[in-house]
């Protein structure tokens, strides 16, 4: 069976007191901070800690977006030499197709002091009914 006990109240719940930072101290000292937004507007040094925190990520974000547009800027830049160079190959690639056709090579076997035969060369056609035994 259960005991009869007395009823307690609740506790009442114990405030903690928020520590106070020393660098914010010395830096609203040195700073004034209470002279700047006046000294019953403590606003920047409650929220100092979230101010250097987008100062943070703001400095981050502008470095990144430096870093892109160089980037950026890098592959502009290597497209122009890409492009270059590609036309260059296109340009050695259809002189040497050239250059090999017999139209050039008399061109330049002449210069040496050589000459093309008069007769072509012959075709040899072999006739089905001789293949057969």
């Amino acid at each position: 069976m259960a005991q009869n006990t007395y009823k307690r109240p609740p506790k009442a719940p114990i405030e903690k007191k928020k520590k106070e930072n020393r660098v914010l101290n010395y830096l609203n000292q040195t700073v004034g901070f209470d002279r700047l937004f006046g000294e019953d507007n403590a606003w920047p040094i409650k929220h100092f800690e979230r101010i250097m925190w987008i100062s943070f990520l703001l400095i981050v974000y502008i470095g990144f977006n430096h870093n892109a547009e160089r980037l950026v800027r890098n592959i502009q830049r290597v497209k122009a030499v890409v492009d270059e160079k590609r036309a260059k190959y296109t340009t050695l690639q259809a002189d040497f197709m050239k250059s090999g056709k017999q139209s050039e090579i008399s061109k330049h076997v002449i210069a040496t002091g050589l000459t093309e035969p008069v007769t072509p060369p012959l075709k040899i056609v072999v006739k089905q009914e001789e293949t057969q035994p």
